[in-house]
């Protein structure tokens, strides 16, 4: 018994009155156990590694749509449409640039950001896309054309040739386009201007019409007889142009006037006063286009006004001297419909220089167009032209070159004024 806490009496009844019984009384219980906090934590650390493996679950890279970044796949060589289609699939968004390429076209040679990349979904990938296949075009300026269409061909490109007259000779490559260097894609045309080259023309004159035949064609020219009366042997070239000696473009028409044998008879008498003549003979639907070649432009349009023919200019780079026709079409000897129109080709010369617009004088007055042209900087030359409309009488009814077309400044412009047909 605890000696602070006193001891109870009981006292019994049955006892006897001197008999005291003790009894003793138990101690009050202590404060309850405390609960065990370890477990707790045990748990709240299985959720939180429960909540950190369940993220890495949902943000891996496996390829699901579900992912928030996707890992950049490697498209590079592939097609252009199977590398987008490639990229879709990772939820991520193409976008193609082109640049020449040695690859075949529609490869992708490039790809930015590179394979193997972290990006967000729904980010940009640029994809390099090979284009057309390009090549440098050689230099074959000086070349002798074949060679010069041989090398272009082994490079896969295609040639077409211009001839254009020139001093250089014949078969000379004188100028390219597009010019060397540049980058094309392959199959594209060069055009080359090879010059024509001149040649001399060889004299015949007393040759028999067959060996002068031979002689101009062996030089490179085209041979045109024509037979006139001549008291020279029949047979006999007695004249030519151009004349013998004069170098000119090759494939040029050479006239040979070959002696028929027979001398012109001589013209009737007139007939004796009577009734009033007959009025003249038209004049015939047709005319032999006379060779003008090699003279100067203005000469030119004057021998094929009187010859019943218009011409028409056209200016084409030649090192021939500015203003000289180097060619026409159709050729010299052919017959044509009076009235038609000869293209003649002349030279801007071989440092041509600034070049004008030819205003527009039809319908004017030849007093107003002489003016107007004389004001651009033009020389002027007046010719005739037959009308039937009495309203176009005095009035210019055509020029060469045509208003609007491009001259060298200073050159001649040729202005056609109507008169009564």
């Amino acid at each position: 018994m605890d000696e602070g806490v006193p001891p109870t009496a009981v006292v019994d009844e049955g006892l006897p009155p001197d008999v005291v019984v003790e009894e003793e009384v138990a101690p009050p219980p202590g404060p309850p156990p405390r609960p065990l906090i370890w477990p707790w934590l045990l748990l709240l650390l299985a959720l939180v590694i429960g909540g950190l493996v369940a993220a890495w679950l949902l943000t891996r890279d496996d390829g699901k749509k579900g992912a928030s970044t996707v890992n950049v796949p490697n498209v590079v060589r592939l097609q252009q449409h199977e590398a987008v289609v490639r990229l879709n699939q990772r939820g991520l968004i193409a976008r193609t640039v082109t640049r020449p390429s040695s690859a075949a076209p529609g490869i992708v040679v490039a790809q930015d950001p590179n394979p193997g990349a972290d990006l967000v979904r729904h980010s940009i990938v640029t994809l390099t896309v090979s284009a057309v296949q390009t090549k440098a075009v050689p230099n074959v300026v000086g070349q002798r054309g074949s060679s010069a269409v041989d090398e272009l061909r082994a490079q896969g490109f295609r040639v077409q040739e211009v001839g254009v007259v020139s001093k250089q000779p014949t078969g000379t490559v004188l100028a390219q386009s597009p010019q060397a260097g540049a980058r094309i894609s392959a199959g594209s045309t060069v055009t080359l201007r090879v010059s024509r080259g001149l040649v001399t023309v060889p004299d015949t004159v007393g040759q028999s019409r067959a060996d002068a035949i031979a002689a101009v064609g062996g030089a490179g020219l085209t041979p045109k007889a024509f037979t006139v009366p001549s008291t020279r042997p029949k047979g006999t070239v007695v004249a030519q142009k151009p004349q013998g000696g004069k170098r000119v473009p090759a494939r040029s028409a050479v006239r040979l006037n070959v002696s028929s044998g027979s001398t012109s008879t001589a013209p009737p008498p007139p007939p004796p006063p009577g009734p009033p003549p007959p009025p003249p003979p038209t004049k015939p639907a047709t005319v032999t286009v006379p060779d003008v070649t090699g003279q100067q432009q203005d000469a030119a349009q004057k021998q094929l006004n009187a010859a019943g023919l218009k011409a028409g200019l056209v200016y084409v780079a030649s090192d021939e001297e500015q203003g000289t026709v180097v060619s026409q079409a159709p050729e010299a000897g052919t017959t044509q419909k009076r009235g038609a129109r000869i293209q003649l080709n002349v030279s801007l010369g071989a440092t041509p220089g600034t070049l004008k617009g030819v205003p527009d004088v039809r319908n004017l007055d030849a007093a107003a167009a002489r003016a107007k042209l004389t004001a651009a900087g033009f020389k002027v030359q007046t010719l005739p032209q037959g009308v039937t409309d009495s309203s176009q009488i005095g009035k210019v009814v055509d020029e060469q070159p045509a208003g609007g077309k491009n001259a060298p400044a200073g050159s001649i412009v040729t202005i056609y004024v109507g008169r009564a047909a």
